[in-house]
């Protein structure tokens, strides 16, 4: 997993030494979509800071995303990733193309629900683990507001790796 995270980490600094200034400030951002492996719907949030570098706007924050998936009807499984989330803008104007990676904390629980006559019993296993989540941002600047297609990767330390796919809403706050 390191060397996968390298490897975008290499791919993100070499992007962010090409290209054009724009502008600073922050960005509130919402997202919500479908995960392909085990975990379906899933929503969440972000802040980020933009920092302009004098060649291209880096992003820097924080973000949290949470899936859930009903698995019978004798249980449930979820997913909460959190943590910090960086990137750099490729393209502004008109689209907006940026490429971007988290890492953090993820949470994966399982419910499991055994009936016994009249007796039912939840059991819920829960494992702490670490993600990487290499993503590509593909959408359009509205002034303060921008739409797009957010693909990202969940990579699991422990669990199950699965794409994702969100369509993401974010407000720009400040120049």
């Amino acid at each position: 997993m390191s060397r996968k995270i390298g490897l975008i980490l290499c791919v993100v600094v070499f992007a962010a030494v090409t290209g054009s200034v724009h502008g600073q400030g922050a960005e509130i951002a919402f997202h919500g979509g479908q995960a392909v492996e085990e975990y379906e719907r899933g929503g969440g949030g972000s802040l980020v800071v933009n920092l302009p570098t004098g060649i291209r706007t880096v992003h820097v924050g924080a973000r949290a995303t949470y899936h859930v998936a009903k698995t019978e009807d004798e249980g449930e499984k979820s997913l909460l990733l959190y943590g910090v989330d960086a990137g750099v803008t490729l393209v502004s104007s008109p689209i907006l193309v940026r490429a971007m990676i988290g890492v953090g904390r993820a949470q994966d629980s399982e419910q499991t629900v055994t009936r016994n006559d009249d007796t039912r019993t939840a059991t819920t296993t829960t494992t702490n683990t670490y993600y990487a989540q290499p993503g590509l941002l593909i959408g359009a600047s509205l002034g303060p507001l921008s739409v797009g297609i957010e693909g990202r990767y969940i990579n699991l330390e422990k669990g199950v790796s699965t794409a994702a796919v969100y369509a993401m809403v974010g407000f720009k706050v400040g120049r």
